[in-house]
């Protein structure tokens, strides 16, 4: 399965970036529900965490906010965040298929890993946020993946 278009910018407004026109490698896309949602921030903390492993397997990571350009500064200076924290320009979530639920309320967030061809290799939504990044399921994806030969 194909990922379509997202479009997305980053925290300061300045860079338009697709997905996956603008991948150069694989890349987790973290989906928050909203930027001041708590377990979301957690979750963006967490990937954060694992940016070590992700560079050993030569892939990257993208928070990504439903807001704007100033909530996903917001979110990346609260966390402090290396990883790029980036504003949805449309509807980048629904696309994902992440829906909003409970009556059109809830927005869903989850973690989907995409190549950088835009194909969906890993996938991991929720509505209840506390469900939507699965640290012990995305090790075991990650220990799946081979470790990239350095270049020297």
């Amino acid at each position: 399965m194909n990922t379509p278009h997202l479009s997305l910018s980053l925290q300061d407004g300045s860079t338009s970036f697709t997905v996956p026109d603008s991948l150069r490698q694989k890349t987790v896309l973290y989906f928050m529900r909203a930027a001041n949602c708590p377990q979301c921030n957690r979750h963006a903390r967490d990937i954060e965490k694992f940016l070590p492993e992700l560079t050993k397997r030569d892939m990257g990571a993208i928070i990504i906010v439903p807001e704007n350009a100033e909530a996903a500064a917001r979110v990346k200076e609260r966390n402090r965040l290396t990883i790029p924290v980036m504003a949805s320009t449309g509807d980048a979530h629904a696309l994902a298929g992440l829906d909003k639920k409970l009556l059109g309320f809830i927005q869903q967030s989850g973690t989907i890993v995409v190549s950088e061809k835009g194909e969906v290799l890993y996938s991991h939504t929720a509505t209840n946020p506390e469900k939507s990044f699965d640290t012990e399921d995305f090790q075991e994806y990650l220990a799946s993946q081979p470790v990239s030969v350095s270049k020297s």
